[in-house]
């Protein structure tokens, strides 16, 4: 849930030089109000009204880039998407000094729940129609089966008796990447991370929280929703049409696809854990996705 801070509290937990940079702030000013807003399990993301407008400022923890987010390349594809209507303006953005300032967007966070409703679904794959067609900027590569063995790698290091299932893994991953590329669709810009708590419903439907953004396969939106939210898999043909994908990826690709973002997942949730101290029903959703892998 969202906490309200008190100004003391706010001025404690926000950096000088990132008050600086909050329209409203620049010379000193207190905000009128800050919130903690929930979601997220990386970073800190406050909600800061000023007598300037209502802002989101994200303040990025280290982790975020062990576990592979790119803030620099997060900036520049926000600013794109955002330019089209598909996310918040990016005011601010300082990936150096870990920190971020968007325009912060009213509406209805989405739920879980809302990936079993197919006009809700059918408005989400238009969007992603919508963000695969923009001009994407020159932005740093993104590799996904490079990503995938770095996780590993790093994991067999910390714990090598995990070492002949994670190369398990890996080998399917391959080959799953190997029949993606046949569809030869073109990279565009994807979100790479369409969690409920990412889709702000306001007047349109508002994509937040690109840190994971890249140019890649626009097929990964669509895994990634399917990997994340099982329950789509029914609407699945539904979603490629709304996403203009029916003709370029077929259900084997997105099938293969889909189990890539299963890894990526698992990879992610058990790294966490290594890191830091996680709640039992994260434990319980790496198993999960094991049992989807087929282990």
């Amino acid at each position: 849930m969202a906490q309200d801070l008190s100004l003391a509290d706010a001025r404690r937990l926000i950096p000088a030089p990132v008050l600086a940079r909050i329209p409203g702030c620049e010379s000193g000013q207190l905000p009128n109000a800050v919130t903690v807003l929930a979601g997220g399990t990386v970073n800190t993301s406050l909600r800061v009204q000023t007598r300037a407008g209502s802002y989101v400022v994200r303040l990025h923890d280290p982790a975020g880039r062990f576990l592979g987010a790119d803030h620099a390349r997060e900036a520049q594809l926000q600013a794109a998407a955002a330019a089209a209507g598909l996310a918040p303006a990016v005011v601010y953005a300082d990936p150096a000094q870990g920190f971020m300032i968007t325009q912060f967007v009213a509406g209805r966070p989405w739920e879980a729940a809302d990936f079993s409703r197919p006009e809700l679904l059918w408005r989400l794959g238009e969007r992603l129609r919508a963000l695969h067609t923009l001009k994407a900027p020159v932005v740093a590569r993104f590799d996904l089966g490079a990503i995938l063995r770095h996780h590993a790698a790093e994991l067999v290091r910390a714990l090598p008796a995990e070492e002949p299932l994670l190369l398990a893994l890996l080998r399917a991953a391959e080959a799953a990447l190997a029949l993606c590329m046949q569809g030869g669709r073109g990279a565009a810009i994807v979100h790479n991370d369409l969690h409920h708590s990412n889709l702000i419903q306001a007047r349109e439907l508002c994509l937040i929280d690109w840190e994971y953004a890249a140019v890649a396969d626009p097929i990964f939106d669509l895994a990634c929703v399917l990997a994340y939210y099982p329950v789509t898999q029914s609407h699945a043909q539904s979603l490629r049409d709304a996403a203009g994908l029916a003709t370029a990826g077929s259900a084997q690709e997105l099938a293969a696809a889909t189990s890539l973002f299963v890894l990526l997942s698992f990879l992610w949730y058990r790294r966490r854990r290594l890191t830091s101290a996680v709640e039992a029903a994260d434990l319980a959703t790496e198993q999960a996705l094991l049992r989807r892998l087929g282990v």
